[in-house]
């Protein structure tokens, strides 16, 4: 009965230090409104956007270059949420005060770092910006990695 108990009390103990670090948003920034605002219709052809994602010290560096808001963020801001399951991440870029006006606004850049990801393991990436949603991205998170989405034909 006392080796059963020392099993048990060992096993917990060695479960208890492989858990996995919870992924987390450590930062996230943007340059908010950047050009003025646009009627909704409008957007300049040299405005390509992109979606990349980077491995870094900090964590997964995931960065959104020309992004197309609602002007609601010049007094609301933009938030950022992460969460995961088993290996998919979900990641979603919005107006804090909800697309409430009838103008855009354009956004040179939003950087987030998520931390807890696993150095070797493959993750999907789900992606969406106020009213874009990419394709899955599937990646392995390692040293070196950086892959470029062009969000102009990559989204549905």
């Amino acid at each position: 009965m006392k080796r059963l108990f020392l099993f048990l009390l060992s096993a917990l103990i060695l479960g208890g230090c492989a858990k996995e670090t919870a992924v987390e948003l450590v930062s996230f920034t943007d340059t908010g409104c950047s050009k003025g605002t646009k009627a909704p219709e409008t957007k300049a052809d040299d405005d390509s956007s992109q979606l990349i994602l980077e491995y870094s010290d900090a964590g997964l560096l995931i960065t959104r270059t020309n992004a197309t808001m609602n002007c609601s963020i010049g007094t609301g801001g933009i938030s950022f949420d992460v969460s995961i399951v088993d290996n998919v991440i979900s990641c979603d870029a919005y107006e804090t005060a909800g697309p409430i006006m009838k103008c855009i606004c354009p956004v040179d850049r939003m950087v987030a770092t998520v931390a807890g990801l696993r150095t070797g393991r493959e993750y999907v990436l789900n992606y969406s910006c106020s009213d874009v949603t990419l394709l899955p991205v599937t990646f392995t998170y390692k040293k070196g990695m950086r892959i470029v989405v062009d969000v102009d034909t990559d989204y549905n």
